[in-house]
Formats: C-alpha cells, sequence, structure tokens
C-alpha cells in the first residue's frame, strides 16, 4: 500500500465505487478521523492546562503531541509526493497543508499547526463521506437488475439462467411480476410495463407486439415472450452504471487548469505567500495564504457533485454522457430545436373532416378506411389510427387489391365502384369537379389534406362520381412543448431557433405557435450543421435537441447535444452528449436546473 493512500483512502479509488470498501480501507479511514479525534481531545486537554491550570510548559508539550499525531499522514504523504513527482491535486492539497503546518510548528504555534491538519482531514473526511453516495446509487441500480432469466428453447422447452448468460436473439419468457433482464422486443402477448427505472415516468405504459422493452423494468400484467437485442452493459440500465463509474474522472475546468498548471502551481503559492509574509512580518497571514491555496475542496467536491447529479439525472430518465456537458450546460443562452419528431409529435394526426357529397363522418370514414388499410402511408396510417380511435370499423373488406401511386395517393378499384383517396390535384386529373373543394377547407389550416372520391355505376350503366369530403392531418406540436420552452426563457435562454426541412408555411405556423424567436425552414439534414455553426461564430452557446436520426452532424456540433427519447434508438446514444428517454420537452428545462444546481455546489 502506498503512503498517499493513507491520508485520502476514498478519494484515490474513487473508480472503485462498485466494489465495497475492503477492510484496510475501512481501517484507514478509522485512523484518519480517529487521529484528528485524537488530536482534538489532546488539544482541549493542553489548552486547559495552559490557560486554566497555568501550566504552559505542559500545556505546549501536550499540544505538540497532538500536532504531531494529526500532522504525521500528511507529512509522509507530502514527502512521498515529492518523491514520485505527483502532480496530482490530492498531492498539492497535502504537501500546502504540511507547509503550512511544518511553518507553525518552526514558529512553536502548536495550536494551529494542530488545527489546521484536523480541520483539513476533517473537511476530507465529509467531503468524501459524500462520494459514498454515488455506491449507493449504484447499488440502487444493480437492484433493479434481474437475478434470473428465463429462455425459450426452439423446442419450447424453458430454463433458468443467469442474466449474464443472456444472448443477442434469445427468446425470454417474462411473467408478471418479473424484472425483464435485457433490452429487446416484444413478439407475443400483451402487458403494462413500470418504465419509470428507465425513463423516470411514473405511469406505467401498454405494451404489445412490436414495442420495444428495457433491462430493468417491470412486467405489471401479462406473460410476455420478448426477443432480446441488447444484453449487458448495452442495455439502456447497463449504460446508465457505466457513466456512474466514469463520473470519478470527472474534473472540473477549474481543476483542469489546477493540474495542467500543477509544476508552477505551488511555487506560485509559496511566492505568494513569502511576498505576504516579507511585506507584513506577519508568518499567521503567510501560513492563511497556504491554507487558502489548498485545492482540497476542489478535488473532492467536483467528483461528488458530478455523481450525484449523474445519478439524480438518470432517476429522472436524462442520460449524461459525460460530465463537461454539466459544465456546458450551465452557460447555454441558444437552443436551437429540430421541428419533426422533436417540437412535434412526428407523424401526422387527424385534425378534421370536412363533409362533401357524404352523410356523416363516421360514413367519410368507412371508405376512406376500405383505401387506408392497405395503405403504409404516413397519411394512410393516420386515418386508420383515426378510425381506431373512434371505433369505426370496416363493414366489409375490400374484394380487390390496393394501388399505391406515388406521389397521389391510393386506388381501390371494385366491379362497380373505383375509389380514390389523395391530393385533390389528382382527382382533378381523373376527372372530377373540384371546384367547390377549397372553399371547404378553413383558410388558416396548414398541413396535409386527404380527399376521399367515388365513381359508381349503376345498374342501368350510368357512371357517378361524387366527392365525399376531406381528411385534415397535421403533425401537431407536443402538448407540452409550450410549457417547456416558457421555462428555458424563464432560466434565461435568450434565443430559441426552429429547424426544419419541411415546408415554409408549415413550419412558421409551428413557430408562431410556440413563439421561437427565428424559423429556418426547408433545409437539409447537411444544413443544419451550417445554422448550428452560424449560431456558435454569433458567439452564443448553443444547445441543439433533435431526435438523433437525421440530426446528428447537427448535434455533435452543437456546444451541448440533445436527444429526445434516445432509449429506442442507439443513433441517438451515440450521437447526442445527452439522451433524454422520454419524449416529454420538459426535461430541458429540468436538465439545465441540474446542471446550474451541480456547479453552484462546486463552486
Amino acid at each position: 500500500m502506498s503512503t498517499q493512500n493513507l491520508a485520502n483512502p476514498l478519494s484515490n479509488r474513487i473508480h472503485d465505487l462498485e466494489v465495497p470498501l475492503t477492510l484496510m480501507e475501512r481501517l484507514k479511514i478509522v485512523i484518519q478521523l480517529g487521529s484528528a479525534m485524537l488530536a482534538g481531545g489532546l488539544l482541549v486537554v493542553g489548552l486547559v492546562e495552559w490557560k486554566v491550570f497555568e501550566m504552559e510548559v505542559v500545556g505546549n508539550l501536550i499540544i505538540a503531541i497532538a500536532s504531531l499525531i494529526v500532522a504525521t499522514p500528511i507529512f509522509m504523504t507530502s514527502i512521498y509526493g515529492i518523491f514520485t513527482r505527483d502532480a496530482d491535486a490530492h498531492a498539492m492539497t497535502d504537501q500546502l497543508v504540511a507547509l503550512a503546518t511544518l511553518a507553525a510548528m518552526m514558529n512553536q504555534q502548536f495550536v494551529v499547526a494542530t488545527l489546521i491538519p484536523i480541520i483539513m482531514n476533517l473537511g476530507h473526511f465529509l467531503e468524501e463521506r459524500s462520494i459514498l453516495g454515488a455506491q449507493a446509487a449504484i447499488d440502487g441500480l444493480k437492484t433493479l437488475q434481474a437475478r434470473n432469466a428465463t429462455i425459450i428453447g426452439e423446442d419450447g422447452s424453458q430454463r433458468e439462467v443467469d442474466p449474464s448468460e443472456l444472448k443477442v436473439n434469445d427468446l425470454l419468457l417474462v411473467r408478471p411480476g418479473d424484472i425483464i433482464a435485457a433490452d429487446g422486443e416484444i413478439v407475443e402477448g400483451i402487458s403494462t410495463i413500470d418504465q419509470s427505472s428507465i425513463t423516470g415516468e411514473s405511469l406505467p405504459e401498454d405494451v404489445s407486439v412490436g414495442k420495444n422493452v428495457f433491462a430493468g423494468t417491470i412486467n405489471m400484467t401479462g406473460v410476455l415472450k420478448i426477443r432480446v437485442t441488447k444484453t449487458g452493459e448495452k442495455t439502456a440500465i447497463g449504460r446508465v452504471m457505466e457513466l456512474l463509474k466514469e463520473a470519478e474522472n470527472a474534473k472540473t475546468q477549474v481543476m483542469k487548469l489546477i493540474e495542467k498548471y500543477a509544476a508552477y502551481y505551488i511555487p506560485i503559492i509559496l511566492t505568494v505567500s513569502g511576498v505576504v509574509l516579507f511585506l507584513t512580518r506577519d508568518i499567521d497571514r503567510a501560513m492563511a495564504v497556504l491554507v487558502v491555496g489548498c485545492p482540497g475542496a476542489l478535488v473532492l467536491a467536483g467528483p461528488a457533485a458530478m455523481i450525484a447529479a449523474l445519478a439524480a439525472a438518470s432517476k429522472l430518465g436524462i442520460l449524461i454522457k459525460n460530465t463537461r456537458f454539466l459544465e456546458a450546460l450551465s452557460g447555454i443562452d441558444t437552443v436551437v430545436l429540430d421541428k419533426t419528431g422533436t417540437v412535434t409529435i412526428g407523424h401526422l394526426q387527424l385534425s378534421g373532416m370536412v363533409l362533401k357529397d357524404a352523410e356523416s363522418e363516421k360514413d367519410l370514414m368507412v371508405e376512406a378506411l376500405r383505401c387506408a388499410s392497405g395503405s403504409r402511408h404516413p397519411a394512410s396510417k393516420a386515418i386508420v389510427k383515426a378510425a381506431q380511435d373512434r371505433d369505426v370499423t370496416m363493414l366489409t373488406p375490400p374484394s380487390a387489391a390496393i394501388q399505391e401511386v406515388p406521389g397521389k395517393g391510393v386506388l381501390l378499384k371494385e366491379t362497380s365502384e373505383t375509389t380514390w383517396l389523395g391530393r385533390l390535384g389528382w382527382l382533378e386529373e381523373d376527372g372530377f369537379d373540384v371546384s367547390e373543394c377549397e372553399a371547404l377547407v378553413p383558410e388558416n389550416f396548414i398541413g396535409t389534406i386527404v380527399w376521399l372520391g367515388r365513381e359508381i355505376t349503376e345498374d342501368d350503366g350510368i357512371v357517378r362520381k361524387e366527392l365525399g369530403g376531406c381528411f385534415l392531418l397535421a403533425d401537431r406540436p407536443r402538448p407540452e412543448a409550450c410549457e417547456a420552452l416558457d421555462e428555458l426563457r424563464a432560466l434565461g435562454i435568450e434565443r430559441s431557433v426552429l429547424l426544419t426541412g419541411d415546408r415554409r408555411a408549415t413550419a412558421e405556423d409551428i413557430g408562431r405557435f410556440l413563439k421561437v424567436d427565428q424559423v429556418i425552414a426547408e433545409v437539409l439534414p447537411s444544413q443544419k450543421l451550417d445554422v448550428v455553426a452560424q449560431e456558435k461564430a454569433a458567439g452564443r452557446s448553443v444547445m441543439m435537441v433533435g431526435d438523433g436520426v437525421n440530426d446528428a452532424p447537427a448535434l455533435a456540433s452543437g456546444d451541448v447535444g440533445t436527444a429526445l427519447g434516445a432509449v429506442a434508438s442507439d443513433i441517438a446514444l451515440q450521437s447526442a452528449d445527452i439522451a433524454l428517454m422520454t419524449n416529454d420537452l420538459r426535461r430541458l428545462p429540468m436538465t439545465i436546473r441540474l446542471a446550474r444546481a451541480t456547479q453552484m455546489t462546486i463552486h
């Protein structure tokens, strides 16, 4: 064991937070605290002998012994640091404290020589105690990990295995009450999942076939069969644990500066102390300079606060990939937001319906559903989803195959009836009278308009064309978007920019609703990078917020890149600096507040 570890057993092994303290390390902590308490007791006895019983020689002798007891470990680590040329900030702290203590001893100020190391040791102990909270945080995450998993074999047999034995493509059987052992996709079953450990959402989520689920979450109701996609450290919860372990390397900018110029730091402090002594002839003031120059608080406050912040963030579904982004976040003054999938829901939804020849909205939707049910187009999916929400079903399934007409819509040709579902211009090309249609659509609507037309052949051979009506579809802003942006402005974010490849009219409509400062529309993914670069060139500190898919270059170029809904996106985790496990935009101001609180704690 090195002598350096004697004085700072915890601060030198933060990277082993996942491993319980050894007996030797516990003993060192007891010695550290015990020597300080013993020296403190002797100091009190010495002061009583000196001041009360007026036995100055005896009192000073007792106090001198106290100073030697508490200062010896610090002298040892200082000498070790000098001979090993240790430029670590811990070593610098011990060396400066040792110099101040030695100066006090040489000046026969044994009370000061005792108090300086006692205060420093107690300060170390209290600050190091907060570091142990990180071990508790990791232990808390470990309790969320499954202790076993049930694998279904190719022959249908079931066997219990340790989660560490799981491989990608294994088929898991997860019963109600089980903790899911790996990230995966549901291939059979319907259930409710408690995902609060990953997303921070308190409400359980209903899941079914095709839904992604994550290790550490709890299956609450039904039986599920899950195909494993990620195991071990690659799972969402595994990544959170890795980040907490990596936090031991967290260093503030001040600490990095001190360690960068470590070779000059102590000589500078000594020079300043010498100048103070020369000018004032007061050794107490010179010793005060040495003590104040110790970076001990910074050494421990940085990692302790960073670890606490990462642990708190993970509980809220906020994954911070590197602690330096906590520092960067506290200085953000500009937010650049991607539109689609970030401030909007990311898919078309039914905003309204306009009737023309159809008798009712239900009739119009039933006819549209016959075409849309066989189409993969986003507009068709929106109509199908709206029908499901309204419990509308087809009376009879289509008797013919549905034809996708690229850029125009969907066509369904049956024996006596042909149905069009698509753009108005397409229907006009095929002979429909659209003269009254534009007047039926609300003037202020900006979005996608899908018309339904029918050509019916009567029994007498007469062909009749009619326009049933249209569906108004739009990608709506997220319900919490306005609230989140208001909170960002309240936090001092001076500028907000909405960035999108969508049409200008659509983008500006969303921008007005959200009250952003600038809307930049019709840009390619590669051009988003240029927008962020321009904001930074203007002297702004930029946080780029996107979905992590087509925003990767822009996310990487911002001072801080933040991806929403990243729990299901590998690309987001790779490109973003901060990944929000949910799509809740209110996590943005929450993250900034956490970063600022962390910086206040450190400084």
